[in-house]
């Protein structure tokens, strides 16, 4: 088994140059609106009446490489299952309430989505150094000025000193450079956007990847580069987008480390 992150004695990694993250937390910049999503119900924010940017929109080009030979009502069952794990693991962090499953030592019979869930909540519980007592809530959203490009998420759990990012993909997505790429996309935006520690917990089924996000100066390279896709993506064909990628997974790597 290999030994898990602790999360004792953890220094906060500071805020990259390019990153204006000064604002008071809770007190947006006067420039900066809120905005409901008619087809979400949520609130994001605007500025100068654009859109800020978030990381699905900037891994937009990356799923659609990597998920392009999947049907698109599988994708739509994956993202539905992914809600539900969310939701039931959201509620164990808030309130301490779990599915009765979660404690049964025998789990063969159970589904895919329960035995992720089973394992997430008994990690969760067995790992003391989390401190879920620091637990400030889910579903919250932060934003950032990176390179006056204003940036945008919803995290989900969010600790007094670090973020926790749940994923459910398949353990054949440890495998995808593309789907590791998306991965790191995400936390990039999170620890941009909140300057606090991220943490990826993904329950593949088959066990836990439990692992810190490492800023690194390619991590912003890759997020510059797909900042001007997104920005000037009409002056790309296909072919040019792919092989831009291409040159991005040419050095690209990220390690994980599955707590069984």
């Amino acid at each position: 088994m290999n030994k898990e992150t602790s999360l004792n004695d953890k220094e906060i990694t500071k805020i990259p140059k390019g990153v204006d993250n000064k604002f008071i937390p809770g007190e947006p910049r006067p420039e900066v609106e809120f905005l409901v999503i008619e087809k979400t119900g949520r609130r994001w924010p605007y500025h100068g009446g654009k859109k800020a940017l978030s990381a699905s929109t900037l891994t937009r080009i990356l799923r659609e490489i990597e998920y392009e030979e999947i049907p698109e009502y599988i994708l739509l069952k994956a993202a539905e299952r992914g809600k539900n794990f969310h939701d039931i693991i959201q509620e164990f962090v808030q309130s301490g309430n779990h599915p009765l499953f979660v404690d049964l030592e025998e789990i063969t019979k159970l589904n895919n989505l329960d035995k992720r869930v089973h394992e997430t909540i008994n990690f969760l519980k067995k790992n003391k150094s989390l401190k879920l007592g620091h637990f400030l809530g889910s579903e919250t959203l932060h934003h950032v000025f990176y390179k006056e490009e204003l940036l945008a998420t919803y995290v989900d759990l969010e600790f007094r000193d670090y973020i926790i990012e749940l994923k459910t993909s398949n353990i054949k997505a440890n495998k995808s450079p593309l789907a590791l790429l998306i991965f790191e996309v995400q936390l990039l935006i999170q620890y941009l956007c909140t300057g606090k520690n991220v943490y990826l917990l993904w329950s593949t089924g088959e066990g836990i990847i439990f692992e810190e996000f490492k800023i690194t100066p390619h991590s912003l390279q890759v997020l510059d580069m797909l900042m001007e896709l997104v920005h000037n993506g009409e002056d790309y064909t296909l072919e040019m987008k792919k092989a831009i990628i291409q040159k991005i997974l040419s050095n690209y790597s990220m390690p994980k480390k599955l707590i069984r």
